[in-house]
């Protein structure tokens, strides 16, 4: 029998369904206060399993969930509610695991936030609000996102539902990845080494979804910015590694990019002091473009799934390599 870690919400939630699995997990859950419980009695002997997710993340004890796992004789496996690895937490754990799986199911939750950002810019939704504060029967001029063009850095599971939903509305979708694989949801794909300033400053929108490598960071640097359309749109929901901060906001105050929609920062929480928060070419959100309620019934349902192949002896979905832990700690 093995102890399964968990939230106690994520517990509460589920506990009807972890039912079936009684005779092989005794659920361990941790509450906001850092509270320890066995809601069905003792400790297993097998080892550890644990569910990381939203409700454990954003939680006060998020570091008492770490130390339960770092602590843990075996960690035989761990399900990450993350897409992404080099989180220092997540590495630890994936180095410590036996089995790491992650997640992509938030996909869908952050292409709804891209879309809502790009309406609001393209929309002038600033200025709407403005006329509707003022009380002005104002006729607003907007740009349909049909006669876009976008660019889209990292075209994995999130790209791609970004470009599904572009496509639908008529935009024109480059994809950047270093697949040679063709996508059915962008118009061109292009490798990154392939990326040109001319590319650059055909795109209305420029959006940033790539994971966090020696490659990818500051890749959105000065020169980049310098590259872009006027009246052209910066999106950021991959890492704040990404961007150099400093260069951004100089070139949001001459003009290229216009405006930046941001999810992500270098350093989270964002410190109050910083300019980004202030500053009228930004959107800002604390990095919940995936904090949905379907994006967390979608992460349950994974779970679960993997929780039964898991006792089944079946592949696990979105098992990753040991090397990528390696690869992230070098």
């Amino acid at each position: 029998m093995f102890d399964c870690l968990m939230h106690h919400n994520s517990f509460t939630r589920l506990e009807a369904r972890l039912k079936p699995f009684a005779d092989h997990i005794s659920p361990l859950t941790i509450t906001d206060s850092e509270q320890i419980g066995r809601p069905w009695g003792e400790a297993a002997t097998d080892g550890m399993l644990a569910y990381a997710n939203a409700d454990i993340w954003f939680s006060p004890a998020s570091r008492a969930f770490a130390k339960t796992i770092y602590t843990a004789p075996r960690l035989v496996w761990f399900q990450s509610s993350a897409a992404g690895l080099e989180n220092p937490f997540l590495q630890k754990a994936g180095e410590k695991a036996e089995k790491y799986t992650s997640s992509h199911v938030q996909s869908e939750a952050i292409a709804e936030w891209v879309l809502w950002a790009a309406f609001d810019w393209f929309g002038n939704g600033a200025q709407r609000r403005d006329a509707q504060a003022r009380q002005e029967w104002e006729k607003v001029h907007f740009r349909e996102i049909s006669a876009t063009r976008w660019l889209i850095y990292g075209f994995g599971h999130i790209g791609e539902a970004v470009g599904r939903r572009l496509r639908g509305l008529g935009a024109h979708v480059t994809g950047v990845r270093r697949s040679e694989h063709v996508s059915p949801f962008a118009d061109h794909m292009l490798h990154p080494d392939h990326v040109s300033a001319d590319e650059i400053a055909l795109a209305d929108a420029i959006l940033l979804c790539a994971p966090h490598t020696p490659q990818t960071e500051n890749m959105a640097n000065a020169d980049f910015f310098a590259a872009m359309k006027d009246a052209s749109l910066f999106m950021n929901v991959a890492r704040g590694a990404l961007v150099d901060e400093d260069a951004l906001l100089e070139a949001l105050d001459q003009g290229k990019p216009a405006h930046a929609a941001l999810d992500v920062t270098s350093e989270e929480p964002l410190p109050k002091e910083s300019p980004l928060w202030s500053h009228p070419g930004v959107t800002l959100t604390g990095h919940t473009s995936a904090f949905t309620s379907e994006s967390r019934a979608r992460n349950d349902e994974l779970f679960l799934e993997n929780l039964a192949n898991f006792l089944n002896g079946a592949p696990l979905k979105n098992l990753v390599k040991r090397e990528a832990f390696e690869a992230q700690a070098v």
